[in-house]
């Protein structure tokens, strides 16, 4: 085996317009050449003595198959050869998986029967000896296009998959963050959103610390659990910085009610960067909503149980009026037929007629009939303030 370079050759070469001028690129191609007759080897080597050819001359199909791991492109192949013939050779090669590889088998024969085992064993092209440049080089060329369409298909299939990937990469990070809003509804109460905010991040694979401002106060959290005395310094720190500030791995996003901290971000992915950045700004966006409604929450069911308390203070109030109003309207009763009876009793001293008697005593009973009607309308307004209590009793239930 020997590795041929492509300088101090006397050997003739190919014209320039053979080979540029064809969109190829200067990527180098690995050329097999396999004949066990050196001078063969030798004639057909000067069709590659170029720098976008890496040549290795083998004189059998045995060596041939012992050198596939250096994966060549073209395989210049002779059928004719002990051992290991060139058509078995070729099946070889297929078979270990280079199914790009353009194989051109060489042969001393020229008949159809020949031509057909060489394109059953998996061959591309066909040459008959004596090997002369001007018939190999159309055929190189030929290889060189097939190999670089091939090469263009593979660059588009990665790209392809590149953008495949990526997307399905965005969907699932985005994913993430719409599991997160969802699972923060459920939540009510700082240790539930930032059980939420814990998972969604898992998703990223960032190390991070939390402060959550709650209408309670400020819980600060890492990824490990509750945050140390220097982590809170630190959040305490950053959380005065920018809506989103970021310095080497790290990225502070501040909210009102929210400071997020990350690090160990692919700084070398922009891609990924990005949608992180939104994707994590959406996270931290989402839990200072969700901090406000339960703040809001929080404190309408404090004004509920104020109601609540208020409208049994108030009941209880009534109560006590309303008994002491039937007490002072009974006594008031008593105290009227009691003066009622003294005067009826008092006319027989008093010397008037009886015209006059029956004038005072109707007199006496009007005055206690407008008593009772005045008791009466403080009876009305305690109606309208047990109305009042039941309209704050139906407010508490409600909230």
């Amino acid at each position: 085996m020997w590795l041929i370079g492509g300088r101090g050759s006397s050997a003739p070469s190919m014209t320039t317009s053979a080979w540029r001028g064809r969109g190829m690129s200067d990527r180098a191609y690995k050329v097999f050449i396999v004949d066990d007759d050196p001078s063969s080897r030798l004639v057909s080597s000067f069709c590659f003595q170029r720098p976008e050819f890496e040549l290795v001359q083998l004189d059998s199909g045995e060596a041939c198959l012992a050198a596939l791991d250096q994966a060549p492109d073209i395989v210049l192949l002779d059928i004719e050869m002990p051992g290991l013939d060139g058509i078995a050779t070729c099946r070889a090669v297929r078979a270990a998986g280079l199914l790009t590889t353009q194989v051109i088998f060489v042969s001393v024969r020229n008949d159809l029967e020949t031509r057909l085992r060489a394109y059953d064993a998996g061959g591309n092209d066909y040459i008959v000896k004596p090997v002369l440049p001007d018939a190999l080089e159309p055929k190189v060329v030929v290889a060189r296009q097939v190999l670089e369409r091939q090469r263009s298909l593979e660059e588009r299939v990665e790209q392809a998959s590149s953008v495949a990937f990526s997307a399905m990469s965005s969907a699932a990070e985005l994913g993430a963050v719409l599991h997160f809003l969802q699972a923060s509804f459920a939540s009510h109460s700082v240790d539930g959103l930032n059980a939420a905010l814990a998972d969604a991040l898992g998703h990223y694979g960032v190390e991070y610390l939390l402060a959550l401002r709650g209408s309670e106060g400020t819980f600060c959290f890492s990824g490990q659990g509750e945050a140390t005395q220097l982590e809170t310094s630190i959040l305490e720190h950053v959380c005065m910085m920018d809506r989103i500030f970021q310095f080497h791995d790290r990225m502070v996003i501040n909210y009102p009610l929210v400071t997020l901290l990350v690090r160990g971000l692919p700084i070398q992915d922009e891609a990924r960067m990005g949608r992180l950045r939104d994707n994590l700004a959406l996270l931290a966006e989402g839990a200072d909503t969700r901090l406000r409604a339960l703040s809001n929450q929080m404190m309408l069911s404090r004004q509920a149980r104020g109601i609540g308390e208020a409208a049994m203070r108030l009941s209880g109030a009534l109560e006590v009026i309303e008994q002491e109003q039937g007490r002072v309207r009974l006594n008031a009763l008593c105290v009227m037929d009691s003066f009622i009876e003294e005067l009826e009793r008092s006319f027989v001293h008093l010397g008037l007629s009886e015209r006059q008697e029956a004038l005072l005593s109707e007199m006496a009973r009007k005055a206690a009939a407008q008593v009772g009607g005045v008791l009466s309308q403080g009876r009305s307004s305690a109606d309208q303030l047990h109305e009042v209590g039941r309209s704050l009793r139906h407010l508490h239930a409600e909230a």
